[in-house]
């Protein structure tokens, strides 16, 4: 790092401050984790200079060859991992990568029912105080006395306000999920099936737990924490919603994806397989 120190001291000082802490502590937050040099060297390496809205074979500047070449293999090796029809690896992180699924499946002042922060779900599952419950209507399930979810009482909800999505997933919630009545639930009352993997992703690339991609017919995940690769998130879908999810990413919600970050996600995920 013998430009930026000599470039710019203080920032030069801080990144050196922050290794030291990181090498020298024992971090216990569990949505972080140590990537690789090799995820770091992708991460920075010169694919930052480069503009490529749109997708592989279907940009809208030129000089893309080696771009579409970065975001292909992103996509096959996530699909390997995680066995999914189609994924979209431009999403810049966890919290927007639902959003896009909002925007792309919903209309504004559609229901979704999903888990209640405070019980273990995250503040984009329709926290008051986010900009999709002010879009959307959300109704929160909770958990019962003995931290479970009660899956008898979710599909009684569900039966009564009839959601457009069920959205499953957590960000502190410790129990082993029920993929398949989560999905039978769904199909009862007609809502399209969703969950949230953030934190749980890297435990199902390693086959620690089992895999829900097969169950729901949306799947979100950031491409940090437990999958140790750069922040970053991706969205899997089954074949019907691919144009709509890839739609809703560009040009709906966002502009030119991070090549340099689809390229870090691309070594994360070659290291996961």
């Amino acid at each position: 790092m013998k430009n930026l120190k000599k470039q710019d001291r203080k920032i030069y000082n801080a990144i050196q401050g922050e290794l030291k802490r990181q090498q020298e502590g024992m971090e216990l937050i569990a949505s972080e984790n140590y990537v690789s040099e090799a995820v770091l060297e992708a991460l920075g390496s010169i694919f930052t200079n480069k503009y490529s809205e749109g997708y592989p074979g279907r940009r809208y500047y030129g000089g893309q060859e080696y771009t579409d070449v970065i975001e292909s293999l992103a996509i096959s090796r996530a699909k390997k991992l995680f066995r999914a029809d189609h994924i979209n690896v431009q999403p810049h992180s966890g919290a927007p990568a639902n959003m896009i699924v909002y925007s792309a499946l919903l209309e504004p002042g559609d229901k979704v029912l999903g888990m209640d922060l405070s019980h273990g779900g995250h503040l984009t599952h329709g926290h008051p105080v986010t900009l999709p419950a002010k879009i959307y209507k959300f109704i929160r399930y909770k958990t019962g006395r003995d931290g479970k979810i009660d899956y008898k009482e979710l599909e009684k909800v569900a039966k009564k306000i009839k959601p457009k999505i069920i959205l499953a997933g957590f960000s502190s919630y410790t129990r082993q999920l029920d993929y398949k009545k989560f999905s039978s639930i769904a199909k009862k009352v007609g809502a399209i099936s969703m969950i949230d993997i953030a934190h749980i992703a890297g435990l199902i690339a390693g086959r620690a737990i089992s895999n829900p991609v097969p169950y729901f017919d949306i799947v979100t995940t950031t491409t940090h924490k437990t999958l140790r690769g750069p922040r970053g998130g991706m969205i899997m879908c089954r074949k019907k919603f691919a144009k709509a999810i890839d739609k809703s990413v560009f040009p709906g919600f966002q502009g030119g994806p991070h090549m340099n970050n689809i390229a870090a996600k691309a070594v994360m995920l070659e290291e996961a397989l």
